[in-house]
């Protein structure tokens, strides 16, 4: 693990650092060390207008103190790597590049991952969808999977029965099998049981399980916006079926557009869209989404 996730893992543990403030000071200092480097006068300046700041900054310097949490993080992050967990922060060479387009109030601190990070590096397409989800929306988002498992493309989705099982299924249950990307709305511990069976099929077909949240948080229905924005932020480009307003589906969407990410979508109740959104209406639109996965040139 490097220095710079122990830190924001240590960062953690303070009282009164939430996430926009831990992203403060990450945006200033990699390391502890980085932070030791200034007067406290200058780390209290940078982190000015945060609440408590002061006491923060005390808190910081407070050298036994900080020894402490980071002996109780290196001993939580051993922990998770027997396993097999991967824990990641911003700064780490395996943090995903996408997760920094996103406002501090949204990024992750944290990003907790079972399986093989480096299907991350691929290129990947997020698949929504919130069912019940209109049979002929299905069938074309089923059609267009298939096409994108074809060019060795990785799906991303979430975490939840019907449409992301299925896809996940159409990946996983292949000959060979092809890595997926599973993004959950819960610490990875609390997976529902009936969902275990495709978390594990999904990494042992070479892919990958994501969280935001530490393993044993949730499952909470607040949280599936934050799933939903991950998943986005972590792809080259997205395509949402069928997806309907005051969502998290639409927030992720809406994200999407404003970050210039190439957003697709299926429709079947006429819905209006913003400017940046490409309909996919019959098979011939799928190249226009597996252009977009392909290498800049």
């Amino acid at each position: 693990m490097s220095d710079a996730t122990v830190f924001a893992y240590a960062l953690q543990s303070i009282e009164g650092v939430g996430r926009v403030t831990a992203h403060r000071l990450l945006k200033h200092f990699t390391t502890y060390d980085d932070l030791l480097a200034f007067p406290r006068e200058q780390v209290l300046v940078r982190i000015k207008g945060a609440p408590n700041a002061e006491r923060l900054v005390q808190h910081l310097f407070d050298r036994l103190g900080m020894e402490r949490r980071f002996n109780e993080a290196q001993r939580d992050l051993e922990q998770l790597a027997r396993r097999s967990v991967l824990v990641t922060a911003p700064h780490d060479p395996l943090w995903p590049a996408g997760l920094n387009d996103l406002s501090p109030s949204e990024r992750p601190v944290l990003l907790y991952s079972y399986g093989d990070r480096a299907v991350l590096s691929r290129p990947t397409l997020a698949l929504f969808a919130r069912p019940p989800v209109p049979g002929p929306a299905y069938e074309l988002a089923q059609e267009l999977a298939e096409h994108l498992l074809q060019t060795g493309a990785v799906p991303v989705t979430g975490a939840s029965h019907g449409f992301d099982v299925v896809f996940h299924k159409l990946a996983n249950l292949r000959t060979p099998p092809r890595p997926s990307a599973l993004v959950a709305a819960c610490g990875l511990g609390r997976i529902p049981g009936s969902l275990r069976p495709v978390a594990s099929s999904t990494v042992k077909a070479g892919g990958i399980i994501l969280s935001s949240f530490p393993l044993g948080h949730g499952p909470y229905e607040h949280d599936d916006r934050e799933r939903a924005l991950l998943q986005a932020a972590i792809s080259r480009s997205s395509v949402f079926v069928d997806p309907q307003p005051d969502t998290p589906e639409w927030s992720a969407l809406l994200r999407a557009v404003e970050l210039g990410r190439a957003v697709f979508a299926i429709d079947e109740a006429g819905t209006s869209f913003p400017q940046g959104v490409t309909l996919i209406r019959t098979g011939t639109d799928f190249d226009a989404v597996l252009r977009t996965l392909q290498p800049s040139s």
